[in-house]
């Protein structure tokens, strides 16, 4: 490998596309360039030599010009080393050399062919039995898998495979359902319930849950506050009460008809005790929890979910799963996906390569996103943007149909809510009128002052789009590209003045509806200025006391409402993806966070 880094280091000195083309350089340059002495240059060129990755015609004394010929190109060197770490079973050396690959300016299609050829279901010899893996790439990576911090969808799917809560959410019912409580009662004043916990549900490290990991879970949520994404979930609790192993009772403050479905939310997911206690910098990384999976590995590149043979529910089919992080360059390689794979595609129509003129065996499926692109502004921070004025001009000048049909892809439809099927529900009709926006603009005295407009993730597209459209007005905005990392702290979020991003929402729409206006980073939360706050915090209080859910349901829409009128947020774009998916694959179900449910999906052999 050393060897490696310094054909590397030598070659990244040097322009694109001058391999086999003779290059003057001295010895000296050289040593410079590998930071050693000019012996050992001489002994790493000798050892490139023989590897014919290089010629060398050393100059006649020191100081003198030397020929440098490279003979192999740095994407081939490293393509070559990633198989052969990879043949030998080292992925993360294997992955690591990939993402140096990604940032070369060309990828030789044998290797993208190879690469994507370690993608699909295989079956893994390990040991004495064989195992059904399902190994495939991502180009967004894992945040964090700590229930209490849970912030993105993708983190939010992957954790659902490693943790349980007290109940369940049926969205085809629409009913609560028994998961670590097999059974509760609820108090007619709605004050008091109570949880009778399954008896013999193993943590993946093998110790039974309790009610305590139970009352800890929920009091850790509690102590963090506002420190939690979701810890607001936790604000209405008066007491909790461990009555033996298996049941405990929770005490509420004011009756909260949406208590069971917090119940039933990700982030109330039951961990052990003394695992976080003991681990608490690194359980975000390699949480312990009682789910369908355990989690066997979670590097900066490849992360493992096997399947735990002891779940107390219906243990998955498939045996191991694999995420592998690769370069978002490779995004756009031509893939050859192994037939049996699924890919989820919320970008271009492209099909796997292997499924082109394969219509009868393979099927694709387009839905809706649950969920919208959403443009918040910062009325915390000094700006126009704190204007109401400012505010309607941003949204006249948002064309919305023609961001759709200039960008195309999977952009589906303006949003005017939340939900896609909500969208009749709202308001007047959309319309765009820049000529009316630079008016607003001219009343209010905007005297061309820049604005700052974070995004992270796959956003930026549609983020540039919108700061076309607003020059366009003779507004400047500044595109600033933060990391999904970064995009969690309140500090960075509140430094913005405007923020682009989509948000994914799970099919109880009340309780997500209230969580993106209560959850403690949530962008629209955190840029309502304080009276709004809290006009919305008292509101909810009122809705969550409310039995019946159509009503809860209508006066949401009235403090949405209101919140539109203030054009406190935008909406602006609904979404769809594809999924296709091959004969083979049995048991596929896409959940409202828009991946495909590992625990359910089995493979049948082809022929």
């Amino acid at each position: 490998m050393q060897i490696l880094n310094h054909f590397l280091e030598l070659r990244a000195g040097f322009e694109h596309g001058i391999e086999h083309k003779p290059q003057a350089i001295t010895l000296e340059e050289i040593a410079a360039r590998l930071y050693c002495s000019t012996r050992n240059v001489k002994l790493v060129l000798k050892k490139m030599c023989e590897m014919q990755w290089i010629s060398w015609k050393p100059g006649r004394g020191r100081g003198n010009v030397s020929e440098l010929t490279f003979l192999v190109s740095a994407e081939d060197m490293i393509a070559k080393q990633a198989m052969e770490l990879a043949g030998s079973g080292d992925y993360k050396g294997s992955i690591e050399l990939i993402h140096q690959l990604g940032k070369g300016e060309a990828l030789q299609d044998s290797f993208v062919e190879w690469l994507f050829g370690f993608f699909g279901y295989k079956t893994v010899e390990h040991e004495t039995r064989l195992k059904d893996t399902l190994r495939f790439p991502v180009y967004k990576w894992i945040v964090t898998l700590d229930p209490a911090q849970c912030f993105y969808a993708f983190d939010f799917h992957m954790m659902n495979q490693i943790f349980d809560t007290l109940v369940q959410y049926n969205s085809q019912k629409k009913v609560i359902e028994p998961h670590l409580a097999h059974y509760w009662q609820v108090s007619r004043d709605g004050l008091h319930y109570t949880f009778y916990l399954r008896k013999g549900v193993l943590f993946h490290h093998g110790r039974e849950m309790t009610a305590q990991d139970v009352l800890y879970s929920l009091e850790r949520l509690q102590k963090m506050g506002e420190a939690a994404c979701q810890g607001w979930m936790t604000a209405g609790i008066e007491s909790l009460t461990m009555l033996n192993r298996y049941a405990l009772t929770i005490e509420l403050k004011q009756p909260n008809e949406l208590f069971l479905q917090q119940l039933a939310h990700s982030s109330m997911a039951v961990v052990p005790e003394e695992i976080y206690k003991d681990h608490v910098d690194i359980f975000g990384r390699m949480p312990i929890g009682t789910g369908p999976f355990r989690l066997e590995r979670n590097d900066d590149y490849i992360c493992k979910l096997s399947a735990f043979d002891s779940y107390f529910g219906v243990r998955p089919q498939i045996d191991q799963i694999e995420l592998w992080r690769l370069p978002m360059e490779l995004s756009e390689a031509q893939q050859s996906w192994e037939p049996v794979q699924v890919l989820v595609n919320m970008d271009t129509n492209q099909k796997p390569v292997g499924a082109v003129g394969k219509d009868a065996e393979w099927h694709q499926i387009k839905q809706s996103i649950m969920g919208c692109s959403l443009l918040t502004f910062n009325q915390n921070r000094p700006g126009l943007q704190r204007q109401l004025a400012f505010r309607q001009a941003i949204d006249l000048i948002l064309d919305r149909e023609g961001m759709i049909q200039e960008l195309g892809g999977f952009r589906e439809a303006p949003a005017r809510s939340f939900l896609p099927d909500r969208n009749m529900g709202f308001g007047t009709a959309l319309r765009t009128d820049v000529e009316r926006a630079k008016q607003l603009l001219a009343e209010i005295g905007y005297e061309g002052e820049r604005l700052r407009m974070y995004v992270y993730g796959n956003n930026t597209e549609d983020a540039a789009w919108i700061g076309r459209q607003c020059g366009k007005a003779g507004i400047p905005v500044d595109i600033v590209v933060r990391s999904e990392e970064e995009m969690m702290k309140l500090d960075v979020v509140n430094e913005a003045d405007m923020i682009f991003y989509h948000i994914c929402m799970e099919s109880h729409y009340d309780l997500h509806i209230i969580q993106t206006l209560k959850e403690a980073n949530s962008y629209v939360r955190a840029h309502l200025d304080p009276a709004e706050k809290k006009r919305v915090d008292e509101a909810i209080d009122r809705i969550m006391a409310i039995p019946d859910e159509e009503k809860r349901i209508v006066l949401l829409h009235e403090l949405v409402e209101e919140l539109q009128a203030n054009k406190s947020f935008l909406f602006v774009l609904h979404r769809s993806q594809q999924t296709t998916y091959h004969d083979s694959i049995k048991g596929l179900s896409i959940n409202d966070l828009g991946w495909v449910d590992f625990r359910k999906i089995w493979f049948m052999p082809t022929s």
